[in-house]
């Protein structure tokens, strides 16, 4: 686990930048691993694949980039980047910078959602726990973070090896009352993912719905702060809760009576995932989810949960 305090400055930023700044003056032939690299992800998917197979030719998470997942608040969007990020581990290490919840309640979270059930048995958590080990690791400070703080988590678990780090969430970062703050802070984790060759899962809110409550379905538009997040980010997924859906199948239990637009709401999915902005990817849609036991999503409907195997 890292430690509590990064030691980490400014100084430590600008060498970081300066590595990759020194040679960008370049004729193709110092860049040309790189170019035919290029090259060969023209018109193809390429990256860290989704839990759903049939998302794989859709939707990658790919090193060098910044993903923003954002939502109404109590939506489920830490919940689906804590489902992605655990079965990223079968394809690389990864980090955790939740500064709202506890390395332990994070680690529960995703071990619950890797065996997709509610009450995890023993010998399951503890072969998770020895999974895990070399696969995760995590910045143990919660609540707010200084931007330079949150930083030095970023480059000290890509030093450990991550690959993938998500950073729960950007208002705990200092920088989400002050535009000019916000635009620079993001235009420094666009360029640490770039030099660093790692993914960044960056969590947010949107702002209040105008209209409708948690029925509203928000879009790049109602995210909160400057349009540098919107601008900046390669990848941006909204994360949705049919609110009504879930109503309903709790009523479902209790066998109380449900309303037409109850009724109507059970043959849809539980959530969407929204892709609205993928910078090196055609597809912009809606994914429908399903949730399940463990705090788990699925597609489609009857698609078995997905089990994480650990080996």
């Amino acid at each position: 686990m890292i430690q509590n305090k990064v030691n980490f400055t400014n100084k430590d930023l600008q060498a970081i930048f300066a590595d990759s700044e020194a040679a960008s003056l370049q004729t193709l032939s110092g860049f040309a691993d790189g170019f035919k690299k290029a090259l060969s992800h023209r018109g193809t998917q390429w990256g860290f694949t989704l839990p759903w197979v049939d998302t794989h030719h859709l939707l990658r998470i790919r090193p060098g980039e910044v993903s923003g997942w954002v939502g109404i608040n109590g939506h489920g969007k830490s919940s689906v980047a804590s489902y992605v990020l655990t079965h990223l581990t079968k394809q690389c290490k990864v980090g955790i910078a939740s500064f709202e919840f506890s390395p332990s309640e994070t680690a529960a979270m995703m071990c619950t959602q890797a065996a997709a059930v509610d009450h995890v048995a023993d010998k399951y958590a503890n072969d998770f726990m020895s999974y895990i080990e070399d696969r995760c690791v995590w910045y143990d400070v919660c609540g707010n973070v200084e931007p330079l703080e949150a930083i030095g988590a970023i480059v000290a678990m890509a030093r450990w090896g991550a690959k993938v780090i998500l950073v729960d969430s950007l208002q705990f970062c200092g920088v989400t009352d002050d535009l000019e703050r916000e635009k620079l802070f993001m235009n420094q984790l666009v360029g640490l993912a770039r030099a660093l060759d790692i993914h960044i899962m960056l969590v947010h809110h949107v702002r209040k719905p105008p209209q409708g409550g948690d029925e509203y379905i928000p879009t790049r538009f109602d995210v909160k702060g400057s349009g540098s997040i919107v601008d900046q980010v390669q990848l941006l997924l909204i994360v949705w809760e049919d609110k009504i859906k879930r109503s309903a199948r709790q009523k479902q239990e209790l066998n109380a009576p449900l309303t037409e637009k109850e009724a109507k709401a059970l043959e849809k999915p539980c959530a969407q995932l929204i892709v609205t902005k993928q910078r090196n990817g055609e597809f912009e849609g809606a994914l429908g989810l399903w949730t399940g036991k463990g705090r788990t999503f699925k597609r489609p409907e009857r698609a078995p949960a997905i089990h994480l195997e650990l080996s």
